[in-house]
């Protein structure tokens, strides 16, 4: 073995990413929903707020995580670690710019709310997921126990 001991259970993982994914998902709400009246600049909030947001809420969680898996709480590895939050919330804010990718959610919601918060909940979708994917995939990181090399 290279020092590195991993011992984290699949629930542990998919809890610490559901609640990634969630805290993503409500911060892509409420910034969506404050700033339906100035659309640039809530374009520009949004790439500069929710990639901070996500990188500290994930560097919480994985530093829980981290604690949980090794006992302390190792700085430098939670600090890597959560960069995988910061390129996932990045690409799906990509991918949620793009026509083609809001128009798969946008219609699942009810009618009357398709024109109002649509747009929204299509970006928020796409930063559970985001949320989800980076924190699961920093988990695997975060959890292992040892100096990086």
């Amino acid at each position: 073995m290279n020092g590195f001991s991993v011992d984290m259970a699949t629930g542990e993982t998919i809890a610490f990413s559901l609640a990634g994914g969630l805290l993503l998902f409500l911060a892509a709400c409420l910034t969506g929903l404050f700033s339906t009246q100035a659309s640039q600049s809530a374009t520009v909030f949004l790439w500069i707020f929710l990639p901070i947001f996500g990188y500290l809420s994930s560097f919480g969680i994985l530093s829980a995580l981290n604690y949980t898996s090794c006992g302390s709480i190792s700085i430098p590895i939670v600090a890597r670690s959560a960069i995988f939050t910061v390129a996932a919330v990045i690409g799906f804010l990509l991918l949620s710019s793009l026509e083609f990718f809001r128009n798969f959610i946008i219609p699942a919601l009810p009618y009357t709310l398709q024109e109002s918060i649509g747009p929204t909940l299509a970006v928020a979708f796409y930063m559970f997921w985001a949320g989800m994917y980076g924190t699961a995939f920093g988990a695997g990181f975060a959890s292992s126990c040892g100096k990086p090399s």
